[in-house]
């Protein structure tokens, strides 16, 4: 960093590289599946992506292929990356970012209320909860990140491979049936996402670059994390890291 203020490594080199590996894969999927559905009256983009992706690719068929292999390469890598470092980046970042229970949830809301109200100049009154690694904001974000993560590979792979592998023609209003739910979640999936990393994006950018330059360079300045994460900076006193 080019800051001279005091740092501590908080993210190794190959959690950053998984980081963009993630948000590359994410662009091009997203690019990619706004062209593949074109009808008159569902339509993800305007008229003219479609057509023209379609036209690059050699027609509709080509740009299925290649969501279709691009989301499994994503889905696999990501999958093998989570497999071989489970205890060591996979579990600790789960125990900090789910929400799994009621009182959990409701605090977390509570907490990213106040912080947005912040931002807004409301609720000066009112501190924000001390925060952990991942204030309310992000363990909501990252709860249904991870549940939508999994609900479109999932969907996805049975969207590209049920037509090669089954016989519609034999069952068609089961397979159908199926395959339209399928389609249905997983553009919804999709979609709460997108809604998601806008803020994800907006605050990493114009709130808090500090966490952008996490990403970067792996490094956090310490006063950031003692005012902004004062729970996880106790944990790091007591592990001796600042």
């Amino acid at each position: 960093m080019s800051s001279t203020k005091p740092t501590i490594k908080v993210r190794t080199k190959d959690v950053i590289a998984i980081h963009w590996f993630n948000a590359f894969f994410w662009l091009t999927l997203v690019l990619t599946g706004f062209g593949i559905i074109s009808g008159d009256f569902v339509r993800l983009a305007p008229a003219f992506w479609p057509t023209f992706l379609q036209n690059l690719l050699g027609g509709n068929a080509n740009l299925v292929l290649l969501h279709g292999i691009g989301g499994m390469v994503w889905a696999g890598v990501i999958g093998v990356y989570a497999l071989l470092n489970f205890k060591r980046v996979v579990l600790p970042f789960l125990k900090n970012v789910l929400v799994l229970t009621p009182k959990a949830a409701i605090a977390d809301v509570r907490s990213m209320v106040i912080t947005l109200a912040h931002l807004f100049g409301l609720l000066k009154h009112k501190s924000v909860p001390p925060q952990g690694r991942y204030n309310g904001a992000q363990r909501l974000l990252g709860t249904m990140i991870i549940a939508c993560s999994l609900a479109i590979a999932v969907t996805g792979m049975y969207l590209f491979l049920s037509p090669m592998l089954l016989d519609f023609a034999a069952s068609a209003g089961v397979l159908g049936g199926v395959f339209r739910w399928a389609l249905v979640i997983h553009l919804a999936a999709v979609l709460l996402v997108l809604l998601g990393l806008v803020a994800h994006i907006y605050f990493a950018v114009v709130e808090e670059p500090e966490s952008l330059e996490t990403m970067k360079s792996g490094e956090a300045e310490v006063a950031f994390i003692k005012h902004h994460n004062p729970l996880w900076y106790a944990e790091l006193e007591r592990e001796g890291k600042v």
